[in-house]
């Protein structure tokens, strides 16, 4: 077996629809749960799409 963990890739779409979930008012941490994926990640996203 190995040990080796695969990263997960998410689509341009699905992550600017949970950027805008969270700029209508949702906190990261709620619709990270929701979306099944990593608060970071989300954060990351939304700090990104912020700068352009």
């Amino acid at each position: 077996m190995s040990d080796k963990q695969v990263r997960a890739q998410y689509t341009r779409e699905f992550k600017l629809e949970a950027v805008r979930q969270v700029r209508a008012g949702q906190a990261i941490a709620v619709v990270a749960k929701v979306l099944g994926i990593p608060k970071a990640s989300l954060g990351n996203w939304v700090r990104l799409s912020s700068k352009g």
